[in-house]
């Protein structure tokens, strides 16, 4: 398969799960080619809202102002670096750790076929909803340097639990296909998932905020 026809299973395969096709997951659960598309679709979602984000946001720049960066070139540099290794962390690190915990939570609801590889394959195109949060990023950055009022944060936030909800129905349509369960043994599993997700990931932001904070200190003493 050349790169082009892999661009374009992979875009069809984000719209289908976008429309809540429940087909695409038992598709991807088996096609090995499916394992690279899955992994990149958190690095493609930061893309999306830093790139596009950062595009749409540009008549605001000429609007209010240049937004001015203060500090040497090292501290810029050093910024930058942080910023790029913090949004890696928090795009990858908690996709791995839910994975992780769905193929627990498969194994604890009895699923004695379901394996990690087939767990990363649906997941991956779970999420496929996470694009548009693209949208909200811009209104929320709207809002916030002094383009928008309360409406437009209401509707961002509004509109972050619309797509939050639609994540949830993705998730439990995937684990569904790929645990072979019920749909309401999915709600569960996938609800209790999100808990001891919760849990993990906020132990681990904390150590990684220690990390960088003691790297800081380290380079600008």
């Amino acid at each position: 398969m050349t790169t082009g026809e892999t661009i374009r299973k992979m875009s069809e395969r984000i719209l289908r799960a976008m429309k809540l096709d429940k087909s695409v997951y038992s598709e991807v659960k088996d096609d090995p080619a499916a394992t690279t598309q899955s992994i990149l679709m958190p690095f493609l979602i930061e893309v999306v809202l830093l790139v596009i984000g950062t595009i749409a946001l540009l008549p605001l720049w000429f609007i209010y102002g240049p937004w001015t960066i203060g500090g040497t070139p090292i501290e810029i540099a050093t910024g930058i670096l942080i910023f790029i290794v913090a949004s890696i962390f928090f795009v990858f690190v908690p996709f791995i750790i839910w994975v992780f915990v769905l193929f627990l939570m498969g194994k604890f609801v009895g699923s004695k076929g379901i394996q990690g590889i087939q767990v990363l394959r649906v997941t991956g195109f779970a999420f496929s909803h996470a694009f548009l949060y693209v949208i909200l990023f811009i209104a929320l950055i709207y809002t916030a340097v002094g383009g928008g009022g309360v409406e437009v944060a209401v509707i961002a936030v509004g509109g972050g639990l619309i797509i939050g909800l639609l994540l949830f129905i993705s998730n439990v349509l995937s684990f569904r296909e790929v645990a072979d369960t019920t749909t309401g043994v999915s709600i569960l599993a996938n609800i209790f998932a999100f808990i001891i997700f919760g849990l993990i990931f906020a132990g681990v932001a904390v150590g990684f905020g220690l990390a960088i904070a003691g790297l800081v200190g380290v380079i600008f003493p």
